[in-house]
């Protein structure tokens, strides 16, 4: 049942939350102690002690782990050199890429990819056949045939979850909305949303993110624990989950990246899979959610 609510604490979150947004969507980027603080207004000493209060960790090695574990996901979907994915991880060279792998991991990358790539496809999977990957394990729930859609930007409101998904607490929906309807941004019919950021298999469960979040209709500056980010625009492989929430969604989601995985003209672009929610309200207890969820995709040139 979900009942944990770790969340980012609230005190000085305007400092912080936009950092943390930054950060995600710029881990190729420059991202020193002195830059960092600068996008803040915030000397780097006060910088990095309020980031590590937040964090527990500090900026260099959250940046790093973050880097380390988006790498890992792409050696596990994407066919591209070991050396490509140092470079749009942020890593300038192999050899300093694959040291700090090996400090994380164990295994260096190409040992990585030879024992986790590809998300370990079955020799069982019907490669031509999607539909029939995504419904072969829907004993408890039902998973659509997949769709292609490109979704128009979305501005949300969120709250960070720390954690195993799992735990993600629903009032924590029930606080967007009443600050939406504060803030005189609720028009009834808001989309609530979940971002999950982080693949449970390679993040720490305390580490893992998970955004709740409502639309909303414009950018607003962070208010106490409650930021503001934008889900881009973009191409999406899409299917529709009906079934209760929490553990067995890691089967539906099994099944939905062994099906995008078979998709022609198309290359996943790895995390973060987006929730979206057909309903006003969250409801673990109720066995029929229907929740659609969408994995971020780009176009590739077919051979």
């Amino acid at each position: 049942m979900i009942t944990m609510d770790r969340t980012i604490p609230s005190t000085a979150g305007e400092s912080i939350l936009p950092v943390l947004i930054y950060i995600q969507t710029h881990l190729d980027s420059d991202l020193s102690l002195e830059t960092t603080a600068g996008r803040v207004g915030l000397s780097p000493f006060y910088f990095h002690r309020l980031f590590q209060q937040f964090t527990g960790e500090t900026l260099k090695k959250y940046t790093q782990r973050l880097r380390l574990e988006r790498a890992a996901f792409e050696l596990k979907i994407r066919d591209a050199s070991i050396l490509d994915v140092a470079l749009s991880t942020g890593y300038g060279s192999h050899e300093t890429f694959s040291r700090a792998f090996k400090r994380q991991f164990g295994l260096t990358p190409l040992s990585y990819r030879q024992t986790h790539g590809r998300l370990l496809l079955s020799e069982s999977v019907d490669s031509g056949e999607p539909r029939k990957v995504l419904n072969h394990q829907a004993t408890h729930f039902q998973v659509s045939a997949m769709r292609v859609q490109k979704l128009t930007s979305l501005v949300v409101a969120f709250i960070r979850h720390l954690g195993d998904y799992v735990d993600v607490a629903p009032h924590l929906y029930d606080e967007l909305i009443v600050w939406a309807q504060h803030r005189g941004f609720d028009n009834g019919n808001n989309l609530l949303l979940g971002i999950g950021h982080d693949d449970p298999t390679i993040t720490p469960t305390e580490r893992v993110r998970f955004d709740a979040c409502i639309e909303v209709p414009r950018p607003f500056p962070p208010e106490g624990r409650i930021g503001c980010q934008e889900v881009p625009d973009g191409w999406y492989a899409s299917v529709t989950y009906v079934g209760p929430y929490g553990p067995i969604m890691e089967a539906a989601y099994s099944a939905i990246f062994h099906g995008v995985m078979q998709l022609r003209g198309y290359r996943l672009v790895g995390l973060p899979a987006l929730e979206i929610y057909r309903t006003t309200r969250i409801t673990p207890e109720y066995d029929l959610n229907e929740t659609d969820i969408y994995l971020p995709l780009e176009k590739v040139a077919e051979n």
